[in-house]
């Protein structure tokens, strides 16, 4: 095999390298990203129901001046009752204080399941405070395993990039221009190497896609220092001697 093709193949490997860092990193960051939005709906819903349980106790409370007003009125229907001085005068005041009563008993039941209501939203504004405590603790968890991650990798993410800028100096600019175009697409896997698919004859096979290639293009590269691709998949193809 010649330089340029010992070129590629060492410059791959440090291509995957820089690959696998690279999604270990962004496997990382998604992860932080998911829980926190995660984290925002929980704050979302936390949100809304402080404010549904905000308006459900201004309900109560309303109903509760509303009640101490009826009972003022009634303690006052009742002592006027004692100052009537007809039957008619007196059974008028008492059906009006009888209403009163009824309206202030509906009221008080109205309030009784309003309050049960709001004790059931507060028991779950609790539930969802320490939802959301619990998510903040693992978002936090998560953003620190992303920070000890880039620390980890920081060094050996710099000493391949380098490696990588040393390596592509023995290359040509058309050269290197396929290299990054194929990373790309392969996300780093840029060499195939071609494989014998009979032990007898002369059929040969692209490792990447697994077409089939001629036989020309496998003695050219035991031959030659040549940049040849496949041309099904377009990976850069080389050939070890013993093949």
């Amino acid at each position: 095999m010649g330089s340029t093709l010992e070129a590629l193949l060492e410059l791959q490997d440090i291509e995957l390298q820089i690959v696998d860092i690279r999604r270990q990193l962004t496997q990382r960051e998604r992860l932080v990203q998911r829980q926190s939005t995660r984290m925002q709906a929980v704050r979302e819903k936390l949100a809304a129901e402080r404010d549904a349980l905000r308006r459900a106790q201004m309900n109560v409370d309303e109903i509760d001046v509303d009640l101490k007003g009826r009972a003022a009125h009634v303690a006052r229907l009742r002592e006027h009752l004692n100052t009537v001085r007809t039957n008619k005068e007196y059974a008028a005041m008492l059906a009006q204080l009888n209403n009163e009563k009824a309206d202030a008993s509906r009221l008080e039941s109205r309030a009784l399941q309003l309050m049960e209501g709001v004790e059931a939203q507060r028991q779950a504004l609790t539930e969802r405070e320490q939802e959301e405590q619990t998510e903040a603790t693992r978002l936090a968890d998560l953003e620190a395993q992303a920070a000890q991650t880039h620390r980890t990798f920081a060094v050996k993410l710099g000493d391949l990039q380098r490696r990588r800028e040393a390596a592509a100096e023995n290359l040509g600019h058309n050269v290197m221009a396929m290299f990054e175009r194929l990373s790309e697409r392969y996300e780093g896997e840029v060499m195939a190497r071609i494989e014998r698919t009979h032990p007898r004859r002369d059929e040969f096979s692209c490792g990447g896609c697994h077409m089939t290639l001629s036989a020309e293009a496998a003695n050219a590269l035991l031959v030659r220092d040549e940049v040849l691709t496949c041309r099904n998949c377009g990976r850069i193809l080389h050939i070890d001697k013993g093949t």
